[in-house]
């Protein structure tokens, strides 16, 4: 691991932040993957695990993407080293992830285990529970770094939350559904078998490569059926 690059990376996010938790209906940003591993390098980009409000889940997406590419900071093409990658968004009807998990899903529960949130309006604690049953495959309880979190108590937030909480919200979220489910099932249609794509009402979620069976096969070949997660043993696959 390249601490520099870590550093850097985490830079990059707590800049970001400001802008963020000014966005209406946004419950939770998390850091996953490789930042909140600890394991970058200097071609690694800045996964983000976005939970909104019940009933948001498109106009969230929408406006956390227009936040970051208007800030030139989304990843997009070619531009992948230090750039946000935004895959991976959920509703709070959404948050137990067993319901996507695959037969003894190990990247899984350490990714659930290790996710960082640096927004968070009381949804956190509420993730790690509905997804106790990742603890079934750990050696012992699991405790993730501190790192600062912005609270969302922003004054635009709370005004754009009661201008979008009505009517025109819904209106707006079902052209923005309308909209994205039909890009979405167009990029579905032209990904290969190793795509792991969720569209969903509730969750979209975007990864052209899906490794946890690569993960799972490797874990059962080095260190067996059963053998219980811990962070070295997970670092070292």
């Amino acid at each position: 691991m390249n601490e520099n690059v870590e550093k850097k990376l985490w830079k990059n996010v707590y800049k970001v932040l400001p802008s963020l938790k000014s966005v209406p209906f946004l419950k939770m940003v998390a850091v996953c993957n490789n930042l909140a591993f600890g394991k970058v390098d200097e071609e690694s980009d800045i996964d983000l695990f976005i939970v909104s409000e019940k009933g948001r889940l498109f106009m969230v997406r929408f406006l956390v993407t227009l936040i970051l590419q208007l800030k030139g900071v989304r990843r997009h093409g070619k531009e992948v080293a230090g750039k946000f990658c935004l895959s991976f968004f959920v509703d709070e009807e959404f948050m137990n992830l067993k319901k996507i998990a695959i037969e003894n899903d190990i990247y899984l529960s350490y990714w659930i285990k290790t996710i960082v949130p640096v927004i968070d309006d009381g949804v956190y604690l509420k993730f790690i529970d509905e997804n106790k049953w990742t603890d079934d495959f750990f050696a012992e309880k699991t405790s993730r770094d501190d790192h600062q979190k912005i609270e969302i108590n922003s004054g635009y937030k709370k005004i754009w939350t009661w201008v979008l909480n009505g009517v025109f919200g819904d209106f707006l979220e079902f052209v923005l559904r309308k909209w994205q489910m039909k890009r979405a099932k167009i990029k579905a249609e032209k990904a290969d078998g190793k795509a792991s794509l969720l569209i969903q009402e509730h969750i979209l979620k975007f990864h052209n490569i899906d490794r946890r069976s690569y993960y799972r096969d490797l874990w059962f070949a080095k260190y067996g059926v059963g053998s219980k997660l811990t962070k070295e043993k997970f670092l070292s696959l």
